[in-house]
């Protein structure tokens, strides 16, 4: 007995004496997690905003929704990157929910004529010579979209054509993340996108 208490005060003073394991810090990257709602989503809280109209407006009205530029680009730059088709995106979303909305939105980029083509038919373009020479719009929909480190800050208006006054304005933001990325295989919510096989 004498002899095994010594060994157990050498055997736990040498347990004291080893240093302790650092703990180890994952290098694990986190996934980039999608936006929790879609573009439509987000411009819905556009087309609210802007249903607020400041001044007597006639319900015969004829809108006309544009693109969203860049804000420091407004004639050349739309939002590239994982923004690629934002603006147009933005756009397409405001004609939708504006027309659902009982708003008189009209298409100005109809052509004069249905094109076809072996695989697709076309009535729409952004060539000026193809559309249609008489355009009736009251009100035009247009706006601009603002980076930030994580979301787009998208400024919208309505502006009385004839006059130029803003009749309405509307901001949100949108995330980055909410337009699809370059991974192939994607998680949003409980479900996987694939966006290439």
């Amino acid at each position: 007995m004498r002899l095994l208490l010594p060994l157990l005060f050498v055997n736990l003073t040498a347990c004291s004496l080893t240093p302790e394991p650092e703990p180890s810090i994952s290098t694990d990257a986190a996934k980039a997690a999608m936006a929790p709602y879609t573009v439509n989503q987000y411009v819905n809280n556009l087309s609210i905003q802007l249903s607020h109209i400041k001044e007597p407006y006639k319900s015969t009205a004829f809108i006309a929704v544009t693109s969203f530029y860049l804000a420091d680009a407004l004639d050349s730059k739309l939002a590239d990157g994982q923004g690629a088709g934002l603006s147009q995106q933005i756009q397409e979303s405001l004609i939708t929910q504006f027309t659902q909305l009982g708003y008189n939105t009209i298409e100005y980029r109809l052509e004069n004529s249905l094109n076809l083509s072996s695989n697709a038919d076309s009535i729409l373009s952004r060539d000026i010579s193809r559309l249609q020479q008489r355009q009736n719009i009251d009100f035009v929909i247009t706006g601009t979209l603002t980076r930030q480190q994580h979301a787009y800050i998208a400024n919208a208006r309505m502006v009385n054509v004839k006059t130029g006054h803003v009749v309405s304005a509307a901001t949100t933001e949108i995330p980055i993340n909410v337009m699809w990325g370059n991974e192939k295989i994607q998680q949003r919510g409980d479900y996987i996108y694939r966006s290439e096989y």
